[in-house]
């Protein structure tokens, strides 16, 4: 086997094991999860959300030491799990402080959808005032956009999954 080819077949698998695992910060070789999740800053998720243009993007911002979080985050992943077929998009925002928090309840409740964790580097009051001024940061909070983007649906607290199935039911039917 030539160099070249035994050096790009080494190079390929050293980026999917990289792609699986991360390192601790600061502890040379020791992998820590199998996943990452990426930072995101307000301005950030509004990228994400209006790449999404055509479906239909619902954003929870939630947190593992959030009890209304935790009692909802199942009907996140129902509501998930019925729609994406036809249009729908989930956004999860965490807002614990790392990602070694998050990945386990994440894996657990089998969230197969876009997770993220809210940026260290910008404050709660500046992500929340960027993101949406007529939220106060209380968690759990959640939105809908419609499929050209439109915000639809904000509800800080914990949401009515009947509510949130009848509108994805609409909006998803193209009414």
């Amino acid at each position: 086997m030539g160099e070249k080819r035994r050096f790009l077949i080494f190079t390929l698998a050293c980026t999917l094991i990289g792609s699986w695992s991360s390192t601790a910060p600061g502890v040379a070789g020791e992998v820590r999860q199998k996943r990452n999740l990426a930072e995101v800053d307000a301005a950030g998720l509004r990228k994400i959300i209006a790449a999404q243009k055509g479906k239909v993007v619902f954003v929870n911002m939630w947190a593992t030491w959030c009890a209304p979080c935790v009692a909802e985050f199942p009907d996140v992943v129902r509501l998930y799990q019925k729609y994406h077929a036809r249009g729908l998009e989930v956004i999860a925002v965490s807002f614990d402080t790392d990602a070694a928090t998050a990945i386990p309840f994440l894996d657990k409740h089998k969230a197969g959808f876009m997770n993220v964790i809210k940026s260290q580097n910008q404050d709660d009051d500046t992500f929340m005032q960027t993101f949406d001024m007529q939220w106060a940061g209380g968690l759990p909070a959640s939105w809908v956009f419609d499929v050209g983007g439109r915000q639809k649906y904000f509800r800080m607290g914990k949401f009515d999954p009947a509510a949130l199935d009848k509108l994805f039911g609409e909006l998803l039917a193209g009414k």
